[in-house]
Parts: C-alpha cells; sequence; structure tokens
C-alpha cells in the first residue's frame, strides 16, 4: 500500500499522507459496530472518492503548469568517488581522473614538495573530519627510507582542490551557476614526503621508493594507491575541427559543436588569453577571438549519464544532485529563497544526503562564541556583501542515518556549504547528533 501511494504522491505535497489510512484510524474510534459500517460507507465510498478524484485533477494541474514553466534541466551536476588505482576503467566513460597525473606509472611530486623534501607517496586517510583535522595537525611522523631512520612529512594534498578552484573560475567564465561539489573524499588525500635526507641523488628519485612510515594511530585509517574520479572529461580542440568564418574584419567566431548524442551533458569552455568572449547556445558554444585558428584550446565536458560502476568501485558516489520538485523547481527560477523552516528543510533534503543524515532542527544564535566553526567546500568564493562578524548564525542540526560512517560529517559540511551559497545573510554551520 506504501509504495503504491509513493507512486501516487505529487511532487507539490512533499510529504507523504496517506487519507485512507487515516479515515481507517478514525473508524476504529468509533464503537458502534453499525455506526462504524455507516460512517465507513460515506467516508471511504463518499469522501474517499472525492479526495482521489480531486487528487487526479491536482495532479493535472501541476503537470500543465509545469509544463509550461520554462525550466532548464541541470546539465552540471557532478560525481566524485575514489578507487584504487589498479582498477582504473578507461573504458569507463562516465568517471574521470580528477587530476590526470595520477595515471602516470612513476609520480615523481616535485612540485610539491619543499626543498628539504622528496616526495614519496600519496595516501587517502579513510577517517571522519575530525580525526583528519589531527592527522593534519600532528604533520610528521617517524619511520624508514630506503633502510634509514628518516622524518616523514604529512600535507593536505592540494592539487584536487586546486582542480576544484580552476573549475569554480570556468563555471564563472562560462556564466554558470555553481553548485557546491561535495569534496568529501578529495579534502582525505595527503602527500607525504621526507624530509631532511639530503644524501639522495637526483636520479635516485627514479629508482624504486622504500618507505616504511609509523603513522601511529592513524595506521588502520590510512589507504595506499587511492585516486579521486569524478564525472568531468577534460577535451582538447582547435579550429580545424571546429570551424566558423570571420564575422567581420575585427573578429571571429569559433564554434564548439555540442554532439547530438551528449545534448543532456554540460559542457565548458577554458578561457585564455585569444578567448575574449563565450556564449551558450542552444546545440553549441560560441567564442570570440582575435584570432583566425588556433589549437589546443581546452573544453570540459561533465557527463550527466548514470555513472556507471565498473569492476571494484565500490565506494559511495558524493553527487550535489537535487531531487526534482515543482515547488523547488519554481523557486530556483525565480532565485528566490524563503526564509521558513518549511523551505529551509525541503531544500535540505533535496540534496543527496538522505542514505546518511537528516536535517532535524535549527536555531539562530546572534553570534559565532562557543560554536565550531568547519572549513567550507567553498572556501575559494568570497562574499563581501555582508561581512562575517555582523552576521546572526544559523545553526543547522542533523542526526546521522548511518551511524559512526566515516562520511557523514562531510555530507553536513556539503549541507551547510551549499545553503551557504543560497543565505548570504547568515553564518551558518552544522552540528551533527
Amino acid at each position: 500500500m506504501k509504495d503504491k501511494w509513493d507512486e501516487r504522491l505529487s511532487s507539490v505535497i512533499e510529504y507523504p499522507f496517506d487519507y485512507k489510512r487515516y479515515i481507517e484510524k478514525r473508524l476504529r474510534e468509533i464503537e458502534d459496530l453499525d455506526e462504524r459500517r455507516f460512517a465507513k460507507t460515506v467516508l471511504l465510498e463518499g469522501l474517499g472518492k472525492i479526495a482521489e478524484c480531486m487528487e487526479r485533477k491536482y495532479q493535472s494541474l501541476e503537470q500543465r503548469i509545469y509544463r509550461e514553466t520554462e525550466i532548464e534541466e541541470n546539465r552540471y551536476e557532478t560525481v566524485v568517488t575514489i578507487i584504487r588505482k589498479s582498477d582504473y576503467d578507461p573504458m569507463n566513460v562516465t568517471l574521470f581522473p580528477v587530476y590526470s597525473g595520477d595515471l602516470e606509472e612513476e609520480i615523481f611530486g616535485g612540485e610539491w614538495a619543499l626543498k628539504d623534501e622528496h616526495y614519496v607517496d600519496t595516501i587517502f586517510l579513510k577517517a571522519d573530519d575530525k580525526t583528519v583535522q589531527r592527522f593534519q595537525k600532528t604533520g610528521k611522523f617517524s619511520g624508514f627510507y630506503q633502510g634509514k631512520e628518516a622524518v616523514f612529512r604529512v600535507r593536505l594534498a592540494c592539487r584536487y582542490r586546486e582542480q576544484i578552484q580552476n573549475l569554480y573560475q570556468i563555471f564563472l567564465d562560462n556564466h554558470i551557476p555553481w553548485e557546491t561539489i561535495h569534496t568529501g573524499f578529495l579534502d582525505k588525500f595527503f602527500d607525504v614526503f621526507v624530509v631532511g635526507l639530503n644524501d639522495i641523488e637526483e636520479d635516485d628519485s627514479q629508482q624504486e621508493r622504500k618507505a616504511e612510515v609509523d603513522y601511529g594511530v592513524f595506521q588502520p585509517m590510512v589507504c595506499f594507491g587511492q585516486i579521486p574520479l569524478w564525472n568531468i572529461e577534460q577535451i582538447c580542440f582547435d579550429s580545424v575541427s571546429f570551424m566558423l568564418p570571420c564575422i567581420d574584419g575585427i573578429y571571429y567566431e569559433h564554434e564548439f559543436l555540442i554532439p547530438d548524442l551528449g545534448s543532456e551533458d554540460g559542457y565548458l569552455i577554458k578561457i585564455n588569453k585569444d578567448i575574449l568572449e563565450i556564449r551558450h547556445e542552444k546545440g553549441k558554444i560560441l567564442m570570440k577571438s582575435e584570432k583566425e585558428t588556433f589549437e589546443g584550446w581546452q573544453a570540459f565536458h561533465v557527463v550527466q549519464k548514470k555513472t556507471v560502476r565498473s569492476l571494484d568501485y565500490t565506494e559511495p558516489l558524493l553527487t550535489n544532485h537535487k531531487k526534482d520538485s515543482f515547488f523547488g523547481k519554481l523557486s530556483e527560477r525565480r532565485n528566490s529563497l524563503l526564509l521558513t523552516k518549511t523551505d529551509l528543510f525541503r531544500r535540505i533534503m533535496a540534496l543527496d544526503i538522505e542514505e546518511y543524515i537528516e536535517v532535524v532542527g535549527y536555531e539562530i544564535r546572534q553570534s559565532i562564541e562557543g560554536s565550531e566553526v568547519a572549513e567550507s567546500m567553498n572556501w575559494f568564493v568570497r562574499d563581501e556583501l555582508f561581512p562575517i562578524e555582523t552576521r546572526k548564525v544559523l545553526m543547522l542540526q542533523f542526526r546521522e542515518k548511518r551511524q559512526g560512517f566515516y562520511l557523514n560529517d562531510s555530507m553536513v559540511r556539503f549541507v551547510v556549504s551549499q545553503i551557504q551559497l543560497e543565505v548570504n545573510e547568515y553564518l551558518c554551520i552544522g552540528v551533527l547528533g
């Protein structure tokens, strides 16, 4: 019965109210059996039929309005996961490395090392955010490197965060609204460096590196050989593939044609010194330039097909997908946020978090005193309209649905980061109870 009701549930009514079950419960309160039998006939066969008929009419009206409202589908939703590097499937056309250099057989990492360091490895810490912070603050660990006692330094693998930050700028250049990318996995990668072994020769970096690091209490959480993937493919193109005649004597317009098979996907053009303007049109992207010909320009393909799990792709898929609803789409189209508890909770639970956490309450505070503020997943977004010190605090309270799961607090941080983009007048924080 429940499944049947859920199939008929309108997206306007965003909570399951089973009127038949409600009537049946109220009928049980009638002690006289004859009166109960009469009331059942009147209510279920009379008012029940009317309610069912009205529901069908409201659904028909909703669909009519929905079709008349021009609502563009989101073509830029992102998916992030992690795998063992050895399990990477190049035939999977829905997931690609966040950092293409991760696929190289040997990673030297010289560009990430300081003067007294030599890159050793990149590890993933399978732990909650608080444990990751303690690991990061610890910073140094002892061990052996090629048979010698050594000190190892760990730092957050910033190349993945740089990819997110660069992508944000590309969204701005293409005039596409930014949605928070879930960095729950990316924030748990660390580069490991051996410190102070000056007798390591340059060509030694090309030999097999044997490092044994004692991570202490963190040892069970350390995972080796992991790389992050997302649903964004980087494409190089040139004017031989995409040409358009000169539109005037000064500038040229070049076309990037969107394939018919990928029409549901999102495409972005990475701006460079030769691109003066980017304009998105149906089925193509136009780029204004002084260059008549070019080569090596870059585009980003955001795949919207259902994510394929190749063999041993077992970790969760962290997405910024939002569940579809009529009021949600209409609100986004009008670029408005109703500051009510109902609308706030609807926006939160529309995010792809329901398997892990749920919002249970909120609190407005006058200051941040006594509250812990986690780093935003949109740390690169600067908001100078409402200074932090002048804002009230919107504290969102959450409950775990998967008890003790290591990504739960990352889910809270993701929600808070996204809501912060929409509610500028408050400083948003999250509490996991």
